[in-house]
């Protein structure tokens, strides 16, 4: 079995995720998304995909809790708890460590469209900062004298 693509086969059979904050409700609180439409589902697990699992582990508790259920009623079953870390990785207790996201930003994305921008301003706040920084430097720069 390929390690990488073994939560896509899980998720397959999910029909609701429910998504919040790993330590509790946060700013962007808690989210569900209906996930029978075939579309949605094929979004989300793209945007899940995986390239590879290095074998390490990042040490936080990680950023964002997926939860994925066969159903939406109380006799739905749990599939299984994802956890976003950095916009970078997941984290699943059937990997041998952290997966590193194909592209990370899609699935920022993806909350971020689902109402919870949070994650996607938190990871891209260091390089808008960046940006921000080199524009006030250049203008120094200009503003010296020869």
């Amino acid at each position: 079995m390929d390690v990488t693509t073994a939560l896509d086969r899980v998720l397959r059979h999910a029909l609701v995720v429910r998504v919040g904050s790993v330590g509790g409700f946060g700013v962007d609180g808690e989210i569900r998304v209906d996930l029978a439409d075939p579309a949605e589902s094929a979004t989300l697990r793209t945007a899940m995909a995986v390239n590879e699992l290095p074998g390490g582990q990042c040490m936080c508790g990680g950023d964002v809790r997926f939860e994925f259920y066969d159903g939406d009623d109380g006799d739905a079953v749990r599939l299984a708890v994802v956890i976003l870390h950095h916009g970078a990785a997941l984290r699943w207790d059937q990997w041998e460590g952290d997966a590193v996201l194909t592209d990370g930003h899609l699935l920022l994305e993806w909350l971020d469209g689902h109402g919870m921008p949070g994650p996607l301003r938190e990871f891209e706040a260091p390089r808008q900062q960046a940006t921000r920084e080199a524009a006030r430097q250049r203008a120094w720069v200009a503003a010296v004298p020869a």
